[in-house]
């Protein structure tokens, strides 16, 4: 099959999946291309691309509606898809599936006549107590998100955290003291409201943000039980201190008598220096494992890791014996990646620093890969070039594009 034809997976200010000359983009960071955009979430990480309204969006009504109750601005742009949709551009076609990440969260299937992509977005592989767990679907290339991707995160069973929440808030804090859980506003928050409404008589009180994400939710179905923090009902229970409170993870006691714990994935690892409670709306190392043998990839390529899972995609290769490594600009498809010459994208890397010479301007990708082409370079060695640079700190990305640092 001649290179014009192969299914082509990279990283360019998001996750660029192309097929001959077409081509979507997944999660962009930044307004670096003309393809089809689809934004698998809500969480700010991943939902970039709506800070460009007149840029069309593939995305979830309930991704847009979290974003809207956030304080997004300028939404707009939106093709709303749903599971279990199929959206068809040329000989590219992408069905959504769920993620079981946060309300809304959308993994993509693209399919194409050479052979099958998965990208999950950020996912969880089991129930919990808002969302059904991530769909499995077979596929040649996995992009799959690596957040706790290290041995050392093994979440616990989600109703033995549950139990520990309980007999924390009730049996150890409520003497006195209020319950105070430090959480995502989306996400985790919920699942803290659903475990203390299951679990205790305990009145949940959140604060703005959160109380606006778990209103979006009731109006989608859950069966969540909370007041607002400045509602009267709201501040009667905190006067009373017979409540327990769900806040933002940045936020400073309002109250003299709180407690705080903090509810995430990262508790893992933070031994007895505070209260955590090990709570994720993430996958942890064996859930990830478990998906990848699941859905059968041929590769594996791995993304939003840390210094703690860099490691991931070695542990893949030696655990599963499946070909994996992490996903850059370079060009990677079904039998391995496609290796750049390496000294004209360092001629390329000369050539875009010589032409952008104005600190704090912000120069359009789509600008510099027509001046480079006058230079006889590709529009891939252009975008890799402009990779490399941002990884070494030459250059920095922003949202409407690169300036030098």
């Amino acid at each position: 099959m001649s290179n014009y034809v192969e299914l082509r997976v990279r990283k360019f200010g998001g996750i660029v999946v192309e097929y001959g000359d077409q081509g979507i983009m997944l999660d962009p960071t930044r307004n670096t291309h003309s393809y089809p955009t689809f934004v698998s979430h809500a969480h700010s990480d991943h939902s970039a691309a709506f800070k460009h309204p007149g840029r069309e969006k593939y995305a979830t009504q309930e991704t847009f509606d979290l974003l809207e109750v956030m304080g997004w601005k300028r939404l707009g742009g939106l093709k709303p898809i749903k599971v279990g949709d199929t959206v068809k551009i040329d000989d590219i076609e992408v069905k959504v599936h769920n993620a079981g990440h946060v309300l809304g969260s959308v993994e993509f299937e693209i399919n194409t006549p050479e052979g099958t992509v998965l990208y999950t977005g950020d996912l969880c592989t089991e129930d919990t107590f808002t969302m059904d767990p991530a769909t499995k679907v077979d596929c040649d290339i996995l992009v799959i998100e690596t957040t706790f991707g290290a041995p050392m995160f093994n979440f616990p069973k989600r109703a033995d955290v549950a139990v520990e929440i309980y007999q924390w808030a009730v049996n150890t804090v409520l003497q006195g003291r209020i319950p105070t859980f430090k959480t995502d506003s989306i996400g985790n928050a919920q699942e803290v409201i659903s475990i203390l409404n299951q679990y205790t008589n305990l009145p949940v009180v959140t604060n703005k943000s959160a109380t606006r994400v778990t209103e979006l939710y009731r109006s989608k179905g859950y069966n969540l039980d909370s007041v607002d923090a400045d509602s009267d009902e709201g501040k009667d229970l905190l006067d009373s201190g017979k409540c327990a409170i769900i806040t933002p993870k940045g936020s400073k006691p309002f109250r003299t008598n709180q407690e705080i714990a903090l509810t995430s994935g990262w508790a893992t690892i933070m031994g007895r220096k505070r209260v955590a409670f090990p709570l994720s709306d993430h996958a942890d190392y064996k859930g990830l494992m478990g998906f990848i043998r699941g859905v059968k990839p041929k590769r594996v390529l791995t993304f939003h890791g840390g210094n703690f899972t860099k490691d991931f995609h070695n542990h893949v290769r030696k655990t599963l014996g499946i070909a994996a490594a992490p996903l850059t600009a370079r060009i990677e498809t079904i039998s391995g990646p496609k290796m750049s010459n390496e000294a004209r994208i360092n001629a390329c890397s000369r050539q875009i620093i010589r032409t952008i010479r104005i600190p704090g301007f912000i120069y359009q990708p789509a600008w510099l890969v027509k001046e480079m082409s006058r230079q006889g370079f590709t529009s891939n060695e252009t975008e890799n070039s402009i990779d490399y640079l941002i990884e070494r700190g030459v250059l920095k990305g922003t949202p409407d594009g690169v300036k030098l640092t």
